[in-house]
């Protein structure tokens, strides 16, 4: 009963279309170098295919399948990595850059890449006890957030 209930709870929140962060006023700078535009085209990419894999381990863990938690740990390290190494990126581009309107873009990038990190460390929470259910539903709601903030950026940004 306690697995339908999570299951049912996961599949609406990641179907509904809530943000609770009001990812609605988003907006991607218009005036960008063609230098600019390829690292966020890069860093969207990367975004995007953490994405794909997240969306792929929460239905691992929402199937009916036992958990293999040490291919989900690692993962979950593989997506962090990705994810560290543009924002990382994203920041040092920030700090150089003068245009506020590309700030405002790199910050929305980042704050997306936040949502998604904070998304997999509740996902570790729950991969390395199960019975903290309220993380992976923190998890599920980082995500949901998260998936809205990057598909706002990526009607933006083409």
């Amino acid at each position: 009963m306690k697995k339908l209930f999570t299951l049912m709870l996961c599949f609406i929140l990641v179907s509904t279309n809530i943000s609770f962060a009001n990812a609605n006023n988003i907006t991607v700078s218009t005036n960008i170098s063609s230098a600019n535009t390829n690292n966020i085209t890069n860093a969207i990419k990367d975004i995007e295919m953490v994405n794909n894999s997240t969306k792929i381990m929460i239905k691992e863990i929402v199937g009916d399948k036992p958990l293999e938690t040490e291919e989900l740990r690692k993962d979950i390290a593989f997506a962090e990595s990705i994810l560290s190494e543009q924002s990382n990126k994203l920041s040092a581009l920030y700090s150089r850059e003068s245009d506020f309107e590309l700030r405002r873009t790199y910050s929305t990038l980042l704050y997306t890449i936040a949502l998604y990190e904070l998304s997999l460390s509740s996902m570790l929470v729950y991969v390395n006890d199960t019975n903290k259910l309220d993380y992976f539903i923190d998890a599920i709601t980082s995500y949901s957030a998260g998936e809205n903030s990057l598909e706002i950026i990526k009607s933006k940004n083409n």
